[in-house]
């Protein structure tokens, strides 16, 4: 059986879907068609259904002999069995369903019952009744505010006065001053290290109001756009691609501006006036709650458009981006960071989490390491094509070499350093899953992402003394106040740079 179909998970329309892809051939086409519920994605191009087990266990059942099914993307080890058993009605060994396997092997996601949560050591010299410290970001001017909610020491707020202009606000009795990333993360590390808890005021949407935009966004969603409309989102498509925008981008601009093109469904896109762009912000965004960061997407995609179309009432030049709070970055310390990284068994999680860690990676970058990448000549690591599609290079640390010595001569890797056990490149959702299982064993209870990793590596560099501008040039940040795209410093001072993992005591 040569005809292969592979099932996708994609966020699509605010819903998780499982998209259908294939090379065209009649019958796989007919039998896609003949699923109970199935619609086609117009900006993809591709099938889709619901992503539930009923819809796998369908297309597992039409496809029974037509087609080998690749369910690996979308199914963890542990389930897929189970899934096939029950729609085929065979046992595994018999299945009729060929499942390639691209996700990690068992092994890799220990089902070992997790340690006892390991205690954080408060300050000895604390008494009852002290913080937690509450930090939060004003609406207005990004300026941070700190409130005590309980007892708190001298020293406490003389460490906060240390990082600039402060005032404090005696009606509400809280600190305020301007916020930045790295004040943010070094208090929230500081404040830790004394035994106190940092919390985080989080908006929640209203129950009503999330019913309200689910109606609203579903009936403009079910309208039909214009001819002009789907040539609009097409000429989009056409560009981002010709100009490589990242496929999450395009993705996420082209549902966006269909989106828009639907709410004014019976005007042509050239119509569409300055005034009707904004009645669509107040109406549709602003009312139902809609984040200023998904406003701020949404106005990316509509400038683009008219920016690339030309000759609208449109005018991109003045259109004017949301104001936006900044989320505080979650930021460990060094005492949480040395429990995360030890706590993994698996050499192949170990060297995964000290990677991220002591070159600070974002997930992807971590997965689309190849062997090729590391020289080890020079001590370094070149990342291809980061975030932006800019390459940078970071050193790595001598203990982090010799791991990576004794990884690679047991895993023995093909092409890329992580890889999963069917060949390819390891995937970013088992990056998140190795994190999770290190929080849970290192006792660490906090909702924080495997990007806190990264936030980490850069406080610490920034409290050991290295200058700002060398981590935005080894994190390959962006500078948002100068029309440089980085902030250039010497290579060679950069390579130069110690790592933070060397001063931590791991094996």
């Amino acid at each position: 059986m040569n005809k292969k179909v592979t099932l996708e998970r994609i966020f699509h329309r605010e819903k998780p879907r499982i998209f259908i892809n294939f090379d065209f051939d009649p019958v796989i086409d007919e039998t896609v068609r003949s699923l109970h519920v199935r619609a086609f994605s117009n900006t993809r191009k591709q099938w889709y259904v619901e992503d539930n087990e009923e819809s796998i266990k369908e297309i597992l059942l039409a496809f029974k002999d037509k087609a080998d099914v690749d369910i690996s993307a979308i199914s963890s080890s542990y389930n897929r069995h189970i899934i096939i058993r029950q729609a085929t009605g065979e046992p595994p060994e018999h299945k009729p369903v060929t499942v390639v396997v691209k996700s990690p092997p068992d092994d890799e996601l220990e089902k070992k019952p997790a340690v006892s949560p390991i205690k954080l050591e408060k300050n000895k010299n604390l008494k009852s009744g002290y913080g937690p410290v509450e930090f939060r970001i004003s609406d207005e001017g990004g300026r941070l505010s700190i409130r005590f909610r309980g007892r708190y020491e001298k020293e406490w707020i003389d460490e906060i006065r240390s990082y600039g202009k402060c005032y404090y606000d005696k009606i509400h009795k809280e600190f305020l001053l301007q916020w930045t990333q790295l004040k943010v993360d070094s208090l929230s590390d500081y404040f830790s290290t004394q035994g106190v808890e940092v919390k985080v005021k989080k908006s929640v949407v209203p129950d009503d109001l999330k019913e309200k935009r689910k109606e609203f966004s579903e009936e403009v969603r079910s309208r039909q756009m214009m001819p002009k409309a789907v040539e609009g989102v097409d000429l989009l498509r056409r560009y981002l691609e010709e100009n490589r925008y990242s496929n999450r981008t395009s993705v996420s601009y082209l549902s966006l501006l269909e989106v828009f093109f639907k709410y004014y469904n019976e005007k042509d896109p050239a119509k569409i006036t300055q005034n009707d762009v904004s009645d669509f912000m107040d109406s549709f965004i602003v009312k139902l709650g809609f984040s200023a960061s998904y406003q701020n997407q949404m106005i990316s995609a509509v400038k683009t458009y008219y920016e690339i179309a030309g000759k609208g009432k449109v005018i991109p030049q003045i259109m004017e981006r949301p104001r936006r709070s900044r989320a505080l970055p979650k930021v460990f310390s060094k005492d949480e960071i040395t429990r995360i990284l030890g706590s993994a068994r698996n050499i192949k999680h170990k060297l995964l989490l000290w990677m991220i860690y002591s070159c600070g990676l974002r997930r992807s970058e971590a997965t689309n390491i190849k062997l090729t990448d590391l020289d080890r000549d020079r001590g370094i690591l070149n990342i291809r094509e980061g975030k932006g599609r800019v390459d940078r290079m970071v050193p790595v640390s001598d203990k982090v070499w010799a791991k990576l010595d004794e990884y690679v001569a047991g895993y023995r890797p093909v092409t890329y350093l992580f890889e999963g056990q069917g060949g390819g490149k390891y995937s970013v959702e088992s990056v998140y899953n190795v994190f999770k299982q290190a929080l849970k064993k290192a006792g660490i209870n906090k909702e924080v992402g495997v990007h806190s990793l990264r936030h980490s590596y850069a406080t610490h560099l920034h409290e050991s003394g290295l200058d700002i501008k060398y981590i935005q040039e080894l994190l390959g940040h962006r500078s948002s106040r100068t029309t440089e795209i980085y902030t250039h410093v010497s290579r060679r001072n950069l390579i130069a740079v110690r790592s933070p993992i060397e001063d931590l005591d791991i094996k």
